[in-house]
């Protein structure tokens, strides 16, 4: 048996280098879809999620049979060299080579050697380190890659070029010669009995053994349930933090890393502590039974100190699902004979897959489910939690002799069983020194990790109130950093993000522009190319209103009416409206100071054209259309014209103050005054024709004030 230090010295490597393998991968995905700028961003979304998932359904299981056939160890060099040839080809890409056939070939075979490559380390920890030492060992590997890539998804940071590709494909060649210097002994592999016949023995024994059935059932559920879960969470965070009753804030920082950082660290601790006292597969179902009701409390989140119960209802449940996760891990690591080790993780991997292709269909019902509030949602989505556990329970008794193996500090360590000469001991200098090799690159991994989270330091925040107003500037781009700032502050938007910060997210975003999640109007002031297109898309809108001003115009003057008998005077005006209102308000002793206390407006809305009190006069109209209006005031009563107009209605008014003058109440210029006999009693004839639905030219008003007694409605004309 070897020493204990040279069992942590052998878990060291293999630590770091699935460390370092894990956080690559997650690093290059961005980095791949734009290494060249040729492709379009469509087909490359159409590869990412059509080719890999059905390239992990097909090679799932004869993936997991060959690591079964071969030395674990072996596969890992193999898969980490492939990952680094991967990366060459996209660097190359991005260097201008033309390999752009290849680059759509590397994206979801990227995906899929990360997913294999996890299968085999699953396979190989059994082999490093004591059967009483998985549960710990799968913890700290959950946690270690979370300290590198969630402050790089907190920040929006997206490291692209080819130097960034040539330095993870060297991080991937380093991490293949780590796994090459882990020295734990495997069993020999089994007699080859033909491919599918192996993957079916490792169906068979999923299918029979009680606990992993329930895991793999568990798998399953829970991976075809997650979008419910998923869609309510999101939903809550969005009451919480831009309900209709929040403050608009951006997602706070703080929160954002403790929402990141909380369930994994939680739980990878709350595993190590409680794994000894409950067993493994007990601890997963319980973690899954206590944490999942904690949903139940997204139902009561909102803005303010109503927070916490977003923190509650989602952090409590990713904490037990962390648990569950790291538990279940070693669970099927302990019981599952060293031979299949390999197959029974590629059939989950398959199951996953699987169920989460098939929980894509259930996206856009859980959205709508999440989007109708209340307690329902949150109520399903506890359902569904406990659903997925349900196997897991029912399984707990046939497992209850499976935890002794995981928990027998004394059980046979295959993964000790070195050679005599290394049972005695190498010389203290020599381990020194493979400690001290084995060190600096653990410092540069802590070093790089640590580099992005300085992105999430505090600096100054330029707010809106500080931002000067723009006027007149709606027709050109502005600008410039301090125009992104203010631009992006409107609203209330990322109100607790710093200037540098939010500069770095344009920048980010820009260089990924047109990406899916390029915001154009948001980035053109410091992103030349968003600017150019923005810039276009407002000349055209510009232009095309500009011509439908032409036409509107060009409408009115074709359309003049030609009075019958000579006016006082003619006022020909083209306007619009806000709500289809033009409104004339006198005030004297006898009007009441609201216009809205006399519910004229009610009137005219029943008459569906005109109506009057003494000082208060309203036309209707629609608010969709210009109106070219065209006011004539005579001295005697003009001849009733009806022809050519949908209605013509004439009404009696009496001007107490002599300011007959209509205008949008909602603001605007007002028409001229057409008392033009100062106070006293007129009659007002309206007449209007509809616009013209089809090529959007305007309607028409033609109105004739002349003196007249008496408040008689008079409908001249009504088109049917």
């Amino acid at each position: 048996m070897a020493s204990p230090r040279r069992a942590r010295l052998r878990f060291a490597l293999f630590a770091l280098a699935a460390v370092v393998v894990g956080v690559s991968h997650p690093l290059i995905e961005p980095a791949l879809w734009i290494a060249d700028r040729r492709i379009s961003s469509n087909l490359l979304n159409v590869f990412d999620r059509t080719v890999e998932p059905v390239a992990i359904l097909v090679l799932a299981l004869p993936l997991g049979v060959l690591i079964d056939r071969a030395r674990r160890r072996s596969v890992l060099v193999v898969s980490a060299l492939l990952g680094a040839a991967l990366t060459a080809v996209a660097a190359a890409g991005a260097l201008g080579a033309p390999t752009w056939p290849l680059l759509l070939a590397t994206i979801p075979a990227s995906g899929v050697l990360a997913s294999v490559t996890v299968v085999a380390q699953d396979a190989y920890l059994p082999s490093v380190v004591r059967r009483a030492r998985l549960l710990p060992a799968n913890a700290l590997l959950t946690l270690l890659p979370c300290i590198v890539v969630v402050p790089m998804t907190l920040t929006g940071t997206v490291w692209q070029g080819s130097a960034f590709l040539f330095a993870v494909g060297l991080a991937l060649a380093a991490a293949a010669a780590l796994f090459r210097g882990v020295s734990a002994a495997e069993t020999p592999p089994p007699p080859r009995a033909g491919l599918w016949r192996e993957a079916a023995e490792g169906i068979r024994f999923t299918a029979r053994h009680p606990a992993l059935r329930a895991i793999a059932l568990y798998v399953l559920l829970s991976s075809l349930l997650f979008e419910l879960g998923d869609e309510v969470t999101d939903e809550a965070r969005a009451t919480a933090f831009h309900g209709p009753s929040a403050t608009p804030i951006e997602y706070p920082w703080r929160l954002a890393i403790a929402s990141a950082y909380g369930p994994v660290v939680l739980g990878a601790l709350l595993a190590v502590l409680m794994h000894r006292r409950l067993g493994a597969f007990r601890l997963a179902w319980w973690a899954l039974l206590v944490s999942a009701p904690f949903t139940l409390l997204l139902a009561l989140s909102g803005p303010g100190a109503e927070r916490i119960w977003y923190v509650l209802g989602s952090g409590v449940p990713a904490t037990g699902a962390v648990i569950a996760t790291v538990a279940l891990l070693s669970h099927r690591q302990a019981v599952t004979p060293n031979r299949l080790l390999g197959r029974t993780g590629g059939l989950l991997l398959l199951l996953a897959t699987v169920a989460e292709e098939a929980g894509e269909l259930l996206e856009g019902p859980a959205g709508r489910l999440a989007d109708l509030g209340g307690a329902a949602p949150p109520a399903l989505a506890t359902a569904a939690a406990l659903a997925a556990a349900v196997p897991l329970l029912w399984a707990r008794r046939s497992t209850v002799g499976d935890a002794a193996g995981l928990d027998d500090d004394d059980a046979t360590d295959d993964g000790d069983q070195t050679s005599p000469d290394r049972a005695a001991g190498r010389p203290t200098s020599a381990i020194a020194g493979a400690v001290r090799r084995a060190g600096p690159p653990l410092a540069v991994l802590a070093l790089l990790a640590t580099l992005p989270a300085t992105d999430l330091a505090y600096s100054r925040i330029t707010t809106h109130d500080q931002c000067a107003p723009r006027y007149g500037e709606a027709a050109r781009v502005p600008t410039g950093e301090r125009s992104f700032i203010c631009g992006a502050r409107a609203g209330g938007r990322f109100a607790t993000v710093s200037d540098r910060d939010l500069l770095a997210y344009g920048r980010a975003m820009c260089e990924v522009y047109p990406g899916p999640h390029a915001d154009e109007g948001l980035i053109a002031p410091i992103c030349p190319p968003a600017a150019a297109r923005f810039q276009a898309a407002i000349d055209a809108e510009e232009a095309e209103y500009r011509a439908q001003e032409a036409a509107s115009q060009k409408a009115c003057d074709r359309s003049r009416h030609r009075p019958l008998i000579r006016p006082v005077r003619v006022a020909r005006e083209r306007t619009w409206t806000d709500y289809g209102v033009l409104e004339s308000f006198e005030y004297d002793e006898n009007t009441p100071s609201d216009p809205f206390d006399d519910g004229l407006l009610e009137t005219a809305q029943d008459d569906d054209l005109v109506a009057a009190v003494p000082g208060h006069l309203i036309t209707l109209s629609h608010s969709d259309y210009d109106i070219c209006v065209t006011t004539e005031t005579y001295r005697t009563r003009p001849p009733v014209e009806v022809k050519g107009w949908h209605r013509v209605v004439e009404i009696g008014y009496r001007s107490p103050a002599g300011h007959i003058e209509l205008m949008d109440p909602m603001g605007g210029a007002s028409l001229p005054n057409l008392a033009f006999r100062g106070k006293g009693h007129y009659r007002i004839r309206v007449h209007y024709r509809k616009p013209d639905w089809e090529t959007r030219a305007p309607q028409h008003l033609l109105i004739m004030v002349f003196p007249g007694e008496g408040d008689r409605v008079v409908e001249h004309h009504r088109s049917r």
